[in-house]
């Protein structure tokens, strides 16, 4: 016969199982989310699926705050976005400060924690967050302020009078982390109060710094900054593709054709002069979009280019096939092959180049050659037809269109916000 201590640990033992199934499920589900909310086939109501399985493993670790903690506890040894995640909400939800202190100090081990407590903070209910975010603004530890302005930052809430007092005391403006927040920040909330104090920035000696400074100041209205963008284009930065979206969403078109045409004689950025040509939407590139999608190597992004000008979806309208079976998924199983990155065009359909070029015969006559065209929808500042055509296209189209659509509407509309395509869907 067994000892009731005996079935006690054996109970204890199965609900720990348990909250560790949840606490691992959460934070991969997490780590999923925060892939998908950059592909082309995710869509909200995806993303809202997504949310609710996040959601439901993090109630399953509600019965049990303590056992959920320890387990969040080992987890968080491994540094990683998820776990940082799932072990922030269950100590905000806790309301115990020793805890909180905990994962607030996990934050700044590396940049990948730092995401996933600034995600997990702007997941939680405002009730919870209110009072520890304006602690963190007004806390005497920058880190703290630097966290709390990426909050802003995710939620796209304005944290107020202080970010003047950032912009002028010597210690925030020495802590790089916190600084190119802030100047981040005022170009996603086109806070035009601050446009004066980035220019100084604009020439900073930290690049992330530089960078942030000059893209706000586009995002604020001065379109002529975007030259100092363009050094990123050719080079290896991370800021590459944010460049790349904006000076080609704001140049002139005759501008724009000049640039592209600078490195469109070299092979190798044949990639980047597709993603431009759907960047700039003159449907005058459509036929040569085409062409290249009888290409293996750029079919693909050709398609998400002719898409990105029309509107004509590729799955939606058949106009697609089965990728050739003699094309090389990366990654792969093979152990030689070191790369383990996920191809970027790996969730995008493959264009059926015969009945695409149909398809564009019957309906080129909608298009006018010249005029700039996203989605179908022709980009007019003097318009108001054009903004709330977008804004509706905002929420039907996938994650990759919807970033490119939100960029557009901020871009060509001085009281449109720029809308964070990445925040939860599920408010």
């Amino acid at each position: 016969m067994f000892s009731s201590t005996n079935t006690l640990q054996k109970s204890a033992h199965a609900y720990r199982d348990i909250s560790e199934q949840f606490v691992i499920d959460a934070s991969f589900l997490w780590l999923l989310r925060s892939i998908s909310v950059k592909q082309p086939h995710y869509y909200l109501t995806d993303l809202a699926d997504l949310e609710k399985r996040i959601d439901a493993n993090l109630d399953g670790l509600m019965c049990n705050f303590e056992l959920a903690w320890e387990i969040c506890l080992e987890e968080l040894r491994f540094d990683q976005a998820g776990e940082a995640f799932t072990a922030t909400i269950i100590a905000f939800r806790s309301r115990d400060v020793n805890k909180i202190k905990v994962v607030i100090d996990h934050a700044f081990v590396n940049d990948d924690t730092f995401k996933g407590v600034a995600s997990a903070m702007a997941w939680l209910p405002k009730p919870l967050i209110r009072e520890w975010l304006e602690r963190f603004l007004f806390s005497k530890d920058l880190n703290h302020k630097q966290l709390a302005i990426a909050f802003c930052s995710i939620t796209r809430k304005n944290p107020g009078e202080c970010l003047k007092e950032f912009l002028q005391r010597e210690d925030c403006l020495s802590h790089i982390g916190l600084l190119k927040r802030v100047v981040r920040l005022i170009g996603e909330l086109k806070l035009y109060a601050f446009g004066n104090a980035l220019l100084p920035l604009a020439e900073h000696e930290d690049i992330d710094v530089k960078f942030w400074a000059n893209w706000s100041i586009v995002m604020l209205g001065e379109h002529k900054y975007a030259a100092n963008l363009q050094a990123y284009l050719l080079s290896d930065s991370p800021f590459s593709s944010i460049a790349q979206q904006v000076i080609f969403k704001v140049l002139p078109i005759d501008k724009a054709r000049l640039l592209i045409s600078d490195f469109a004689t070299q092979p190798e950025r044949l990639r980047e002069v597709i993603q431009a040509s759907g960047l700039i939407g003159d449907p005058h590139t459509v036929p040569w979009i085409i062409d290249k999608m009888n290409n293996f190597d750029t079919a693909k992004v050709a398609g998400e280019a002719f898409t990105l000008i029309t509107g004509i979806d590729l799955d939606r309208y058949e106009l697609s096939i089965e990728p050739p079976e003699d094309i090389a998924a990366v990654p792969n199983d093979e152990h030689a092959n070191s790369n383990v990155d996920l191809d970027e065009d790996e969730n995008l359909p493959f264009p059926n180049v015969s009945k695409i070029n149909h398809t564009w015969l019957h309906y080129r006559a909608r298009y006018k050659a010249g005029s700039r065209y996203i989605m179908g929808i022709e980009v007019n500042q003097n318009n108001p037809a054009t903004v709330a055509k977008l804004t509706s296209m905002l929420k039907q189209a996938g994650q990759r269109q919807r970033a490119s659509i939100a960029l557009t509407l901020a871009l060509l509309d001085p009281q449109s916000s720029f809308v964070n395509v990445k925040a939860r869907s599920l408010v």
